[in-house]
């Protein structure tokens, strides 16, 4: 069973690339937990502390296009709420079990233990998110460019 969890987690952007021993020191961490087809992992406008990987089964994740609604399906190896295993946070999306789910549920407390025991995972976790910090950057000055160019023909 580790294996498998080992394998999904090398999945996860936030993971990847991090040496077995960290993968498997990550996985011991995670608890076995289960949804029924229904049931929200995390909930729109909801408080999280708790990251959800799933394992086996499917969810959906809604999102607007225009007026239509589409429905991600989220397969095994999707990490859903990461970041409330990391800060306090409140979730921006629902994400519901579409059939029975197998997952391993990440508490902020006991990854938080796991990363102070193992400084080598902060630091690979602070490296991707530090990655991810400066696109969200790059984004935001290219959409700040974008709207200058509008105002100005206007």
């Amino acid at each position: 069973m580790l294996d498998q969890k080992i394998e999904l987690l090398q999945r996860v952007p936030l993971f990847a690339g991090l040496p077995d021993e960290l993968l498997s020191a990550v996985a011991d961490t995670g608890q076995k937990t289960f949804f029924e087809a229904g049931e929200n992992l995390i909930s729109e406008d909801q408080a999280g502390s708790i990251a959800f990987l799933i394992m086996s089964g499917k969810a959906g994740c809604p999102r607007r296009e225009g007026d239509e609604v589409i429905t991600e399906d989220l397969w095994p190896g999707t990490l859903v709420g990461e970041l409330g295993m990391l800060v306090e946070t409140v979730h921006n999306v629902t994400v519901t079990a579409k059939e029975r789910l197998r997952a391993l549920a990440f508490h902020r407390e006991s990854f938080s233990q796991v990363m102070e025991a193992h400084p080598a995972l902060a630091q690979h976790i602070a490296e991707k998110l530090l990655v991810r910090l400066h696109g969200l950057a790059a984004h935001i000055r290219e959409v700040d460019s974008r709207l200058a160019e509008l105002e100005k023909a206007a």
